[in-house]
């Protein structure tokens, strides 16, 4: 765990805003709005329920729902799942523990609606991170438990060391700074007239943005954007490169479908004589799947 963080979010912007009438300059009260919990929750790897099984990450292939079969939190190219149990234990300054309470086998409360992978080749950079979000309908619980930490199983063989290189069609690209693969969930909490408490949620599309970010020039992208016409697909083989952090020396390839995928934006390629690195950052527009192996 890196961070974990909640807060409180209204559709209006704030929970509740004040309720005025013509020739009063006071507010005759406040109309009160929807809300909802909103959780942030970062991690230096991708949790495991199994470890035989590394690239199980949980998010795709654990079952949060109590339905036979399995039901992970995410699902690409379809409805994701509520997820039934979401608890965050805290150890307190003191030494004492909090659990903060988000769903007790509930159905129809919590869902998981971002996944963000930012990955950073510099010196300095001491976590490659995932971010996961979260949004809950309900109150949250929150009281002491008695503390019982234990550190778990040894998450070397899931931690990322650094990028390795970018790969498009014949094309490699290995001076790369930073990569984010962000998916995006177009998700909207439902509400009803005269009830506080939201009922479900919509959900409308998913698609993956993916960020490349290079220390100096690059041609591997050129043939994929140009401003004559419109830009093409990328070639089959699309995909990013990791070196896990396990002291072997593993790679682990995170492919994407090729179908659809294009250069959404190139940022400015500026070059400066006082500033450490000249970055370009490309922005990719692909779908939800991916694929990963360890080749």
């Amino acid at each position: 765990m890196v961070s974990f963080a909640d807060r409180v979010v209204s559709p209006d912007t704030d929970m509740v805003y004040p309720l005025t009438l013509i020739n009063s300059f006071s507010p005759a009260g406040v109309h009160h709005n929807h809300k909802f919990w909103e959780m942030e929750l970062v991690v230096d790897s991708d949790w495991l329920p199994d470890n035989t099984a590394p690239l199980a990450y949980w998010a795709y292939t654990q079952d949060v729902k109590a339905l036979g079969g399995v039901q992970p939190a995410l699902v690409c190219n379809d409805c994701i799942n509520y997820i039934e149990w979401l608890k965050v234990y805290i150890r307190e300054a003191d030494g004492t523990q909090t659990c903060l309470t988000y769903a007790n086998a509930e159905p129809n409360v919590v869902w998981c609606v971002g996944d963000t992978s930012d990955f950073r080749n510099e010196q300095s950079a001491r976590h490659q991170t995932k971010t996961f979000k979260f949004i809950c309908l309900q109150d949250r619980g929150k009281a002491q438990t008695a503390v019982a930490y234990a550190k778990g199983a040894n998450e070397a063989a899931v931690k990322y060391l650094r990028i390795k290189d970018f790969t498009v069609g014949a094309n490699v690209c290995t001076n790369i700074l930073a990569f984010k693969d962000e998916l995006v969930l177009q998700v909207v909490p439902q509400f009803v007239p005269n009830t506080f408490q939201g009922v479900d949620i919509r959900q409308d599309f998913m698609w993956r943005l993916l960020t490349v970010t290079v220390d100096s020039e690059t041609s591997i992208f050129d043939p994929y954007f140009t401003v004559e016409a419109e830009n093409p697909v990328f070639a089959g083989n699309f995909y990013v490169e990791h070196v896990l952090a396990d002291g072997a020396g593993t790679v682990e390839r995170w492919a994407y479908s090729a179908s659809d995928s294009r250069i959404v934006n190139r940022s400015e390629g500026r070059i400066d004589a006082d500033s450490e690195r000249d970055t370009i950052d490309y922005q990719i527009l692909t779908k939800c799947t991916k694929t990963i192996t360890h080749p």
